[in-house]
């Protein structure tokens, strides 16, 4: 289950794992998948790895904190959590993560759904939430990576929609990315990406000493604790 995308200017791959796709369709990772699930499974991995369209960059924003609100590139956005975690570690630039598994997921769902393969349109729709989630996560390995080598410390990803930052924010963040370059991502009314398989996240850079604990689960941070896509398999800093 490969996926191939470009990354500022540079060729790039990463493996969605069979039991990272398992976890996203609500099965344990050890399932013996019946032949006509894994058929589904193969159907969409290979029509993503010919047709999609992934596309992921990040953007340095610098941070300004002031009478307990928080201005990225001096815009306000209202997060009463981001501005806690960003006070307490003195933080004055972040990463905001943009990434995408491509509007021709949403294409090609769309027609499957008023066929008749509405179950590969499932299918197709969970391999491209994993695409997107291992978008992300292939940006904050990146950023670590880079706030290493200026003795840099990286605080947990944090997107709107998360407790204490309302999803509405997003137009805020999409606001900053567009004043910057054009984006293959687009914002409803409702505050809701389009793609549906869009994502934007933000990560705090600082330069004093790392006082997080590191915990095993990512999702802890979310309050939606009978979520089927928690992922245990992944250490933070929170």
């Amino acid at each position: 289950m490969k996926v191939n995308f470009n990354f500022l200017g540079e060729q790039h791959s990463f493996e969605i794992e069979k039991s990272h796709y398992l976890r996203r369709l609500g099965f344990p990772k050890d399932y013996d998948v019946p032949e006509s699930i894994q058929e589904s499974m193969d159907w969409s991995s290979q029509w993503y790895f010919d047709k999609g369209n992934p596309w992921l960059h990040v953007y340095e924003l610098i941070v300004g904190m002031e009478n307990e609100q928080i201005f990225l590139n001096k815009k306000e956005t209202i997060a009463p959590k981001v501005y806690k975690r960003f006070k307490k570690y003195h933080v004055e630039k972040a990463m905001l993560i943009a990434a995408t598994a491509g509007d021709k997921v949403d294409d090609e769902t769309k027609e499957l759904w008023s066929t008749d393969f509405p179950d590969r349109a499932f299918f197709l729709e969970t391999y491209a939430s994993c695409v997107t989630e291992s978008l992300v996560e292939f940006a904050v390995d990146q950023i670590k990576y880079w706030a290493d080598q200026k003795q840099e410390n990286v605080l947990s990803r944090y997107s709107p929609g998360y407790p204490g930052w309302e999803l509405k924010e997003q137009n805020t963040l999409m606001e900053i990315i567009k004043n910057i370059s054009e984006i293959p991502i687009n914002i409803s009314e409702t505050s809701l990406l389009q793609p549906l398989k869009s994502q934007l996240s933000l990560v705090g850079i600082h330069e004093g000493e790392q006082k997080e604990k590191s915990i095993k689960i990512e999702c802890m941070q979310c309050t939606f604790n009978n979520c089927t896509c928690r992922k245990k398999e992944m250490y933070i800093k929170t």
